[in-house]
């Protein structure tokens, strides 16, 4: 999940929204700035106070950048809730996206993506995957499938990616955004999901100005990790624009006082789009939790010629399929 970006004043907003909460626990966050970043109008407040979600987008960190943002209260239930049913994988299970996903142990092996089994039409895509194809692989990963020859069986496939899958959760959680191997793409040329995911980290001013412990983890991971931080990882088989999706997920708990910052970053996807990042500061007020979101997702597919305005089609699309989700999300919160 998020956090957020852009100035404008708003005087009184901030009493407005939120107010300590019945125990007088002090407010750990700069409330004012993420009402700031996010240009919230006192009507937006007042919504978000009622219950209503409130989305927005915000500028791109680069051309192949989508961005989203919202804001909403979850009534009657603390942020330590709030992290508990996300370390569970309650955006997983109610996503109507997921076709399967697992959570990983500290130390995974091969077996821990022994239910990653490919639909037919994914499975013919990776037999004769090459360099630019829609799928985002490295060289070795493509070597290693071009190494199967000419009509692979699924099992054989399937082994390679189950691997391949193991090699990247192994080498990012040993060095961060230097492990991730980059996508080859045609002519010898290479998408960097880690330049991306650096490039997106650091367009989160907010973070980085009020919470440095958070920017500098987010940037120099698996070093700098502040006490008290919880990590979970995942595997997903998704469904993203009617293709069958890999993701791999890394979850990051960050403790700020009665406060969290929870990062939700994809530091691998298989087709449709690079990566993604999502920061989220879920802040202790009178009616629960206020939740700040920001989520910046990079795809190729609107850089280029009209890339702007992909872009702002893009993220308002990309903003109502979050908002969708977290519907969901803020509900069977609040049921469980």
């Amino acid at each position: 999940m998020t956090r957020l970006r852009r100035r404008w004043t708003l005087v009184g907003i901030t009493a407005g929204l939120i107010a300590l909460p019945a125990s007088g626990a002090p407010q750990t966050f700069p409330l004012q700035d993420f009402l700031t970043v996010m240009q919230l109008s006192p009507k937006d407040v007042e919504a978000a106070r009622s219950g209503e979600i409130i989305s927005g987008t915000s500028e791109a960190s680069n051309d192949r950048e989508l961005v989203a943002t919202m804001a909403f209260v979850v009534a009657d239930v603390l942020p330590g809730q709030l992290v508990e049913r996300g370390e569970s994988g309650i955006l997983d299970q109610i996503d109507e996206q997921t076709i399967i996903f697992s959570m990983l142990p500290e130390n995974p092996t091969l077996e821990s993506f022994a239910g990653l089994k490919l639909r037919e039409d994914d499975f013919r895509d990776f037999a004769r995957a090459k360099a630019g194809d829609d799928l985002n692989l490295s060289t070795e990963e493509l070597e290693a499938l071009a190494n199967l020859g000419k009509n692979p069986t699924v099992s054989q496939v399937e082994a390679v990616i189950q691997a391949a899958m193991l090699a990247r959760v192994q080498a990012y959680k040993a060095k961060g955004l230097a492990g991730i191997a980059p996508y080859q793409r045609s002519g010898g040329k290479e998408r960097s999901a880690a330049g991306d995911l650096r490039t997106a980290t650091k367009a989160s001013h907010t973070i980085q100005n009020e919470i440095p412990d958070a920017f500098k983890l987010l940037l120099e991971y698996p070093a700098a990790i502040p006490a008290g931080t919880q990590e979970r990882y995942r595997w997903s088989y998704i469904e993203a624009h009617s293709e069958p999706t890999i993701v791999l997920t890394h979850n990051l708990y960050i403790p700020e006082g009665e406060s969290w910052v929870v990062v939700q970053r994809q530091f691998y996807v298989s087709r449709g789009y690079n990566c993604e990042q999502a920061l989220a500061a879920f802040i202790p007020v009178a009616e629960g939790t206020a939740v700040f979101y920001i989520n910046r997702t990079s795809t190729d597919q609107v850089s280029g010629f009209g890339g702007g305005a992909k872009r702002s089609i893009g993220s308002k699309l990309l903003a109502s399929q979050l908002k969708a989700l977290y519907v969901s999300a803020r509900e069977a919160a609040v049921i469980e």
